[in-house]
């Protein structure tokens, strides 16, 4: 662990400690600081400490990275259940992880865009200090999460792609397979795939996300036949 101002060395004395897994964006961080606060800010060389030594860590609040966050649930989820319930944390990813994020949201008071919300960084810190949740409303999250989820929706396959089609009626794996021809266990399999492509947590959250885009799901199985019919024209009169 360092302290990165030029004032006291003593941890028990900070109010923020960071736990980030890039030195320019800790540095970036510091930056958003005063020189006379950063005798309050602490960061830690060893993103690690604030679990296996959460001692050291007396601050009013704990920004941590998401690569950080993951790292630490892959190996100590427990203890990070329990640090983060025992501390006000403070989340911090760019646009593109938001996704990623979700599982994480529960651990959290509130979220930091990296690439949108740096200048409010310590207006957020504040706020989630005083006790509010700084976190984006069910609204927000639900237009973000599609969007996110509508960029990718080119990674499937038209297969997958009817596939989620039809987890958006609810279908069983036997069901779908009978409606498209397929082997239940090919169904199955690819469900999965369409679950990992897409980020779901579950087949019940897929189901809700096709509902709501179903014209952009259909529309882009349509377009996809139709580039594949074109190419296969293409093949036969050459």
């Amino acid at each position: 662990m360092s302290q990165l101002s030029s004032g006291t060395s003593n941890p028990a004395a900070a109010a923020v400690a960071v736990a980030v897994d890039d030195s320019r964006l800790a540095n970036d961080i510091l930056s958003r600081f005063e020189p006379d606060e950063r005798d309050d800010l602490t960061i830690f060389d060893d993103p690690r400490a604030i679990i296996e030594q959460p001692g050291l860590v007396n601050a009013e609040l704990v920004i941590i990275s998401l690569p950080v966050m993951k790292m630490l649930a892959k190996f100590h989820m427990d203890a990070l259940s329990e640090f983060c319930h025992r501390n006000k944390v403070v989340l911090l990813i760019r646009s593109q992880e938001f996704l990623d994020s979700i599982g994480f949201l529960e651990f959290v008071n509130g979220v930091i865009f990296q690439d949108a919300t740096m200048d409010r960084l310590k207006d957020i810190l504040t706020l989630a200090s005083a006790g509010y949740s700084i976190l984006p409303s069910a609204a927000v999250m639900d237009i973000v999460t599609d969007r996110l989820r509508c960029d990718s929706i080119s990674r499937l396959t038209p297969l997958e792609l009817s596939i989620l089609d039809q987890i958006r009626l609810a279908k069983t794996n036997r069901a779908i397979a009978r409606s498209l021809g397929l082997t239940e266990a090919n169904v199955k399999t690819k469900v999965r795939a369409i679950l990992k492509a897409l980020k779901f947590q579950n087949r019940t959250e897929a189901a809700v996300f096709a509902a709501r885009q179903n014209d952009t799901i259909r529309n882009t199985i349509l377009r996809r036949t139709q580039e594949k019919a074109a190419q296969e024209h293409n093949i036969r009169q050459h």
